[in-house]
């Protein structure tokens, strides 16, 4: 059931991005939504005025880049960051390798729309954009994995995710923020930290495919 949501959830996007397929900074109003929820009103708008929208409200736990840090029973690492220009050229896509351990006796699933966001350095946080899922599967991004993904019980998953995120053009610097969310997919009351430097960046797409 909760796959068959999220397709639905995926597919109203698309629809709305595939006919504007530019990068936008618009601002959407978040005074309606719970505390640590991400608004899947409009994909175009991904780029938030309001500073910690997204994290205003969660206990945060810093972590090196390439750092495992264990929350909630869920070790996580941030691997390998890649940036890509966006077809039009006017904002860059960002895919993200991770790696999860689930510690505990439950299986769950993860995805870029409901488990992570990108802090940008000037505080403002940004969304999956469905524009990066869409880009990855016309250039067969054979390395990105669709979403969800299952983390089985005390099992693992490395890999990239198909879901990625719009960036201004040429950001070399931000911070990758990830929901320990285990079983409870609307948990965002904790959150790993991982900064993004640009040595940490690569522009070599080729490790996608």
């Amino acid at each position: 059931m909760r796959k068959l949501k999220l397709t639905a959830i995926i597919l109203a996007m698309a629809i709305s991005a595939v006919s504007a397929f530019s990068c936008s900074d618009k601002t959407s109003d978040s005074s309606n939504l719970p505390n640590g929820e991400i608004s899947y009103i409009d994909p175009n708008q991904s780029v938030q005025d309001e500073p910690n929208k997204y994290s205003r409200n969660a206990n945060k736990t810093n972590s090196a880049f390439g750092q495992e840090m264990e929350v909630n029973s869920t070790a996580f690492t941030l691997n390998s960051v890649v940036r890509v220009p966006s077809p039009a050229g006017d904002c860059d896509y960002i895919y993200i390798n991770i790696t999860i351990k689930n510690k505990a006796d439950v299986e769950y699933q993860v995805w870029a729309l409901n488990n992570f966001f990108i802090a940008l350095p000037d505080g403002k946080e940004i969304s999956y954009d469905v524009r990066t899922t869409l880009y990855a599967n016309s250039n067969n991004f054979t390395k990105c994995i669709e979403e969800p993904v299952t983390i089985p019980a005390n099992g693992e998953f490395t890999g990239f995710l198909a879901g990625g995120f719009a960036v201004p053009s040429g950001t070399d610097s931000f911070t990758v923020g990830f929901f320990p969310t285990l079983n409870n997919e609307i948990d965002k009351s904790q959150v790993i930290l991982s900064p993004v430097s640009a040595e940490n960046i690569s522009t070599d797409d080729s490790v996608l495919k």
